[in-house]
This record gives C-alpha cells, structure tokens and sequence, in this order.
C-alpha cells in the first residue's frame, strides 16, 4: 500500500442539514410548534450544518491525522459552496464533479431525547452512474488504502463499480449500510443490485434497523455474523444506539458499549463510530480497541447538534477521554 495518496477516500452523503429542535416526533396532521436554539432564547430556530453519512464518517477519520478524500457530484449552488467550505476547513481533499442539479439538503427534526426524523434531498448524489465513476474518479480511488461509500445516496451500481475499482487497486473496500433493502430498492437500484455491491466490501458497518430489514439473524449468532456470513465479508459492524455496537471479525464475535453521555442529538453517531473505527485500525488498534474508538467518537458526536465534527480539536480530546473511560488502550 506504500505510496498511496490517500489513507481514505469517499463517496456518498454530502448535506447541508437544517436542524430544528422540536417539543416531539409529529406523526401525520399533527402541528408542532419549533423550538429556538439555544433554549430559551426565542430567536434562531434552525442550524445549519455541514452533514451527510460518508463526508461524516471522513470527518471524523480526519480528526484522528489520516490524509482524506472524497469524491463525487455535487453542484456550485450555495449548499454546495457551505459544504465544501466544512471540508476545507477539517483539511478534506474535494475530488468533486460540480455538473450535478442541485447540491444535497436535508431537514433534520430532533426531539428532546436526541431523537430525530431526517428529510433528505439527494441532488446530484443519487445521479452518478457507473459510467461517470470510471471516467472522472478512477484516479483517486486508485490513489487510497482505503475507499468507503454507503447505501444511502449513491445509486447500487454506482457504489458497486467503485468498489469493483477499488478491489482491483488493492484497496480495503468500505460500505456504510445505512437503508435496509425495502427502503433502498428501488429507488437506488434493483435488489439483485443490492445484494451484489453488499458482496464488494471486505468491511460492512451497518445501523441495527439497516441489518434487520437485509439479513435474518438465524438461531443463534448476532447480525453482524449473520451479515458476514452472507456477503463474505472480513469484518462486520452493527450500531446499536445506547446499547453500543456488536461486531463479526474473523471468526470472532465481540459486543462493546456505548459511551455514558448526555444525548443533545443522536444524528451522525454511526457515522461518526465509522470514522472513529477507520482511524483506529489506520493507526494500529487491534479490533476491539478500533470499536472502543469508533464508541467513543459516536458518543462525542451525540453530545453536539449535528453531525459533522466541526469544532476539530475539541471533538477529538473529548472522544480520546471517551476512548479511555471505555477502556481503550493507550
């Protein structure tokens, strides 16, 4: 891997997130009053945020020292312009396509336990084609360790034939499963698509609703097992919200907790655990050690509102004390 340009490079989620904090989740014809930011305060009702689940999950890695990428579509709009203006400021390289229609949003609802509800607008995310990633972004995919995309934005075949690329440059393949089968086909791709770019990745992290709706756990074993099992995957990792995260490595099951913090906004823990777990194996954690990290970032994140971790060298100290509480190794 010597002489790569990269220790990670991306694609997927770049939004720009409108974060409005709300007295509870609404259900249909229900009116619900915003609430300001800060408490109290009576004016501003709604932050903007640089978001999206894999410029997330880089940011974070960004945190820890890694030379990071990400690629893709996007517009010159102002959405666009605010978010990479968060990438230039965490240190992130842009490989950006600005022929897109629009630059990604999204409304993100957050109720007083940290809950939420997320409205999302793909724009020019959910137009790649496979096409447009073999001629505009071969060369930085073969240009890093390691590449990540997700199952969120990014259409299958797409996401596939990144990987495809990445797998023949010798690069770690890397898939955020963010959407369960029923909720991403077929809006990003037949199932048959699904299943086969799952396939391409030698790690899978998964939310807990995401593994639930594409895999059964089966008698015994956990769903990360079950997920590893399926896809042949070398390492699986499953969110669990409070309840920390379970991962399937070699042959091993392990389970490790979250971190004790006060929830502000659960939106982005998972990725921000992604980002923590790819930096603590970039730098010599063993597994467990690397889930201690990833926990630890996810509960940083959550003591913040947003996702995106824009006050760098504040979020990594608090996950690095995060990292020790858990146990994590020096």
């Amino acid at each position: 891997m010597s002489g790569k340009r990269y220790d990670v490079a991306g694609i997927g989620s770049m939004v720009v997130d409108a974060i409005h904090r709300v007295p509870r989740l609404g259900g249909p014809d229900q009116k619900i009053l915003l609430e300001a930011y800060p408490p109290g305060s009576g004016s501003q009702v709604v932050l903007r945020r640089v978001g999206g689940v894999t410029l997330n999950h880089l940011g974070w890695a960004r945190l820890f020292g890694l030379e990071v990428a990400i690629f893709g579509k996007q517009a010159d709009d102002e959405n666009g312009r605010f978010l990479r203006r968060g990438m230039a400021h965490l240190g992130i390289e842009p490989a950006l396509d600005l022929s897109g229609s629009a630059s990604s949003f999204a409304q993100v609802f957050v109720d007083p336990d940290g809950n939420r509800t997320i409205y999302m607008a793909p724009g020019g995310t959910a137009e790649l084609t496979p096409d447009e990633i073999e001629a505009r972004h071969r060369s930085v995919i073969e240009s890093a360790v390691r590449v990540t995309t997700e199952i969120s934005q990014v259409p299958l075949a797409a996401a596939r034939r990144v990987l495809e690329i990445a797998r023949d440059a010798g690069a770690e393949t890397v898939i955020d499963l963010d959407r369960s089968v029923a909720d991403a086909v077929p809006e990003l791709g037949s199932e048959a698509e699904f299943h086969a770019l799952l396939s391409c990745a030698r790690v899978i992290k998964a939310s807990h609703s995401a593994a639930q709706g594409s895999v059964e756990r089966g008698r015994s074993g956990s769903l990360a097992e079950a997920l590893a099992r399926r896809y042949g995957a070398d390492a699986v990792l499953v969110t669990l919200g409070s309840e920390g995260a379970e991962s399937f490595c070699e042959g091993r099951a392990a389970r490790l907790p979250a971190a004790r913090v006060r929830v502000v906004d659960s939106t982005g823990a998972g990725d921000a655990f992604l980002g923590g777990v790819i930096a603590g194996r970039h730098l010599g954690l063993d597994f467990e050690d690397a889930l201690r990290l990833g926990n630890a970032c996810g509960g940083a994140c959550c003591e913040q509102a947003g996702a995106f971790p824009e006050t760098p060298g504040e979020l990594r100290e608090r996950a690095l004390e995060l990292y020790r509480e858990l146990g994590g190794a020096a």
